[in-house]
């Protein structure tokens, strides 16, 4: 005896459709310009950001290394105190206020902060003190990526 197997159409439709995603999605992959690698420098500091905010005005920037600052400088730029728990005693905050932070460099004792100016962005940028040289008030050198300083 033969058997008959009866398939309906709509339950394959669904099926179907999801099938032509999968290929246009994969052809479209294949055809998308891949993605650039980060690179960094070679003594390049390690940095966490932790808040991104918006402001206008001019390009500004500002480190906080006690507590104190870590307080004035959120309540001077408008921005809500995070979750993150500030300890100056193991990270440094930089704000950069008006730019984007695109690399560091570590310059003797100096860290150097190399940035792009950025109309209406605020960053907070943590910086881990074990990372950085062992001057016990880190210095920070902000450079804007056009080679202004």
């Amino acid at each position: 005896m033969a058997r008959l197997v009866v398939v309906e159409a709509r339950r394959l439709l669904p099926v179907a459709v999801l099938f032509l995603l999968l290929v246009v999605v994969s052809v479209y992959d294949g055809l998308s310009s891949p993605a650039e690698p980060v690179t960094t420098s070679p003594n390049s500091v390690p940095y966490k950001t932790l808040v991104h905010a918006s402001q206008s005005g001019e390009v500004r920037w500002a480190a906080a290394t006690n507590l104190d600052d870590w307080v004035t400088l959120h309540n001077a730029l408008g921005l809500e105190l995070p979750d993150h728990a500030f300890d100056p005693k193991l990270e440094v905050a930089v704000f950069l206020v008006n730019c984007q932070l695109i690399s560091t460099q570590q310059c003797g004792e100096m860290v150097e902060l190399t940035v792009i100016p950025d109309r209406n962005n605020c960053q907070v940028v943590l910086f881990d003190k074990s990372q950085l040289s062992t001057m016990a008030e880190p210095q920070f050198l902000v450079v804007e990526a056009s080679g202004q300083k």
